[in-house]
């Protein structure tokens, strides 16, 4: 029941991955999911419903309690009807299914996702579908930062937080993707699009086993119905124009303190994936500010870890 190929785009956030979700959505044949969030997550539990059998009514019931997923639009009902026509015995199949009716409700024949945090789940996800292809899209770190600053209710909101979001997102996206290798990953950089739309879409096309289409590149035209669409709308207004150069610029927008905060911290993995740098070597201020956020990051991620066990433990003494 596998798709004949299954892509899936990812990225750190502001990166532009929304830009080619919309230009392949637009492709006559393929129908591109908007950040459902459900397959990564329920991957990892997997074997809660391939217990004796697989069970079709975990599975669903699982699955609309996913906001991002109800989103997409698909009915419960039409969900458990097509698992059930399929026959389904596993999450992979299961998963392929509530694809192929996404694509039939979008009247396409092909569907994949787009979930920029599956970039820290490549392998994982690479595993359970052989035949899925990950795009990574990078853009220049110092962009992004603008991006999360300009709208800090949605992650970092601070320039050394960014750097070191950035950096974490991108050094596992790469590492996943080696160990997929070059026929199931490749990355592409958000300013090449910008620079050479036609060519960047035919190489990724062709990494993805697909036609080119001219109307891939007149995304745009249906722009303002997917922004009317979004429960944050003024975050996509780009999305009703075409491909525009200098829509953020950090070499002018980003004041020298900040660049020379970031790269201090992501300053090798901006070079790694091509970026050059414009900042020497850091100040002992700068140095410290680093040092300080890295400290206060690795804490974060700790404390983020351990939450789950203290509840868990305290869930297990309340019920003792």
């Amino acid at each position: 029941m596998a798709f004949a190929m299954f892509p899936i785009f990812v990225g750190s956030g502001r990166s532009g991955t929304t830009v080619f979700r919309n230009i392949f959505d637009s492709h006559p044949d393929l129908a591109i999911t908007h950040e459902a969030h459900f397959v990564a997550p329920m991957a990892k539990r997997r074997g809660r419903y391939e217990t004796n059998g697989f069970d079709t009514d975990r599975f669903v019931a699982d699955l609309f309690k996913n906001s991002n997923f109800v989103r997409q639009g698909l009915l419960q009902d039409a969900v458990q009807a097509q698992l059930e026509a399929d026959a389904v015995s596993g999450f992979a199949d299961a998963v392929r299914s509530v694809f192929r009716l996404y694509a039939a409700d979008h009247g396409k024949t092909m569907a994949g996702d787009k979930t920029p945090g599956y970039v820290n789940h490549l392998e994982l996800l690479g595993g359970v579908f052989p035949e899925a292809k990950f795009v990574h899209v990078i853009r220049d770190g110092r962009d992004v930062a603008l991006g999360y600053l300009d709208r800090a209710e949605w992650g970092p909101s601070t320039v050394a937080d960014a750097a070191l979001y950035w950096r974490s997102r991108v050094s596992r996206g790469r590492r996943g993707g080696a160990a997929l290798g070059p026929a199931r990953y490749v990355e592409v950089r958000y300013e090449d699009l910008v620079d050479d739309p036609e060519k960047t879409i035919r190489h990724l096309c062709d990494f993805l086993g697909l036609e080119y289409h001219d109307e891939m590149l007149r995304f745009h035209e249906k722009g303002a119905a997917f922004i009317a669409a979004s429960n944050t709308p003024e975050a996509f207004g780009g999305l009703a124009k075409p491909i525009t150069k200098g829509m953020r610029d950090w070499r002018v927008q980003m004041d020298a303190a900040d660049v020379a905060l970031f790269e201090s911290i992501a300053g090798q993995q901006l070079g790694e994936v091509g970026y050059e740098l414009a900042s020497g070597a850091p100040s002992p201020t700068i140095r410290m500010r680093a040092a300080l956020a890295g400290l206060t990051w690795q804490v974060k991620r700790l404390q983020a870890r351990v939450r789950p066990c203290l509840r868990g433990a305290w869930r297990r003494v309340g019920a003792a």
